[in-house]
């Protein structure tokens, strides 16, 4: 097994780890809500909404890497993503050895960026997913511009290489640190971190859920969903018991909690004083000394809590410069793909145990 260290980036909205590429070391978001692996090169093009280009400094991307692959480029296929907040990225692909943690998978399959929408934080210099290959984005032709999600062409990434190739055991685990002064935790390849041995954990199988427009992905496991037993909270304004029957991915790649809106609304009623619905921002915030309810996910028949520290998103990234409020943690999702991001993720540990299609939970004590 093999332990990496997780460090916050983009003012801790997200998660890194430290890449070895073709011999150099680079900085990548690690996310659990897609699965490819890519990295900006050297002459990557910048551009904003309405494809204004911009210089390369624009997308504030680290270390910025080589434009050609040591161990070959793929002809006639390209790299094209567009993520779930808008950032937009297209490449070509190559094939190179990458490591984790002193742990190589040769001859990966990566993508380089030579064009992209993003919203950097000059540290990290791309982005590294662990979710299932149904969710790879290599397309045939050089020509994203005209990519068809139902023709993408899945290849293994590096976590299903590392496992197909008996390099580790078929799991992998996070322990993400707990508040503002966090050095970001673990990543455990092939294990749990040694910490967590001893706490007890909930499981829960995965579930194949139509999620993504991809050619496949209804049909076989994409990303890591589950179905919760329900969500519950309660404060002095009073309580919420929901029981559910729908997925919810596990999404190390996003920050929130994003639930249906009905539920939504209900545990955002429960803050004090209640949260209120910004149209602007299409989010709940509140007041940044507001009182967030006690509020748990029940996965198993097991309560997972949440933190109130989680619940309100404070600090310049948790802050809205318009209304001077803070968002909350919990808000609603309008397209039917709810989520488990961050502020789940930093108050457990979590086991993506892919080998027997489940999922562990543990709650995380500090």
């Amino acid at each position: 097994m093999t332990n990496v260290s997780l460090t916050q980036a983009n003012q801790g909205g997200a998660y890194a780890i430290d890449i070895d590429f073709g011999g150099q070391t680079f900085t990548t978001i690690f996310d659990t809500g897609s699965s490819d692996l890519w990295l900006a090169q050297q002459d990557v093009q910048c551009v904003e909404y309405l494809d204004k280009v911009l210089q390369p400094a624009a997308c504030t991307f680290g270390l910025l890497a080589p434009d050609t692959f040591e161990d070959g480029t793929i002809d006639n296929e390209n790299f094209y993503i567009i993520y779930g907040d808008g950032e937009e990225l297209s490449g070509v692909w190559g094939y190179e050895d990458v490591s984790i943690g002193g742990l190589s998978v040769p001859y990966q399959q990566v993508a380089l960026v030579d064009s992209a929408l993003w919203n950097g934080d000059n540290v990290t210099s791309g982005l590294i997913g662990f979710a299932y290959p149904a969710l790879t984005s290599a397309y045939p032709g050089n020509e994203s511009a005209i990519d068809d999600p139902n023709s993408t062409i899945p290849y293994n990434p590096w976590i299903f290489n590392a496992i197909t190739r008996d390099l580790i055991d078929p799991i992998f685990s996070l322990a993400i640190q707990r508040g503002s002064n966090n050095s970001g935790g673990q990543l455990a390849l092939g294990g749990l971190p040694p910490s967590c041995h001893n706490l007890t954990y909930t499981s829960t199988d995965l579930h194949i859920s139509d999620l993504a427009n991809r050619a496949g992905a209804s049909t076989n496991f994409s990303f890591y969903s589950i179905i919760p037993d329900g969500f519950k909270a309660f404060g002095d304004r009073g309580l919420m018991n929901r029981r559910t029957n729908y997925s919810v991915i596990v999404d190390s790649g996003t920050t929130l909690v994003y639930l249906p809106p009905l539920i939504a609304s209900k545990v955002n009623a429960l803050y004090d004083p209640p949260s209120k619905w910004i149209p602007e921002t299409a989010s709940y915030e509140n007041l940044c000394n507001a009182v967030p309810p006690s509020f748990a996910i029940t996965i198993d028949g097991t309560d997972l809590w949440i933190s109130s520290d989680e619940l309100l998103m404070t600090g310049e990234a948790g802050e809205d410069p318009e209304t001077g409020g803070c968002f909350s943690g919990i808000q609603p999702s309008f397209d039917g793909a709810y989520i488990l991001g961050e502020v789940f993720l930093k108050n457990v540990v979590a086991a993506f145990d892919i080998g027997n299609s489940q999922m562990h939970f543990a709650q995380h004590e500090y």
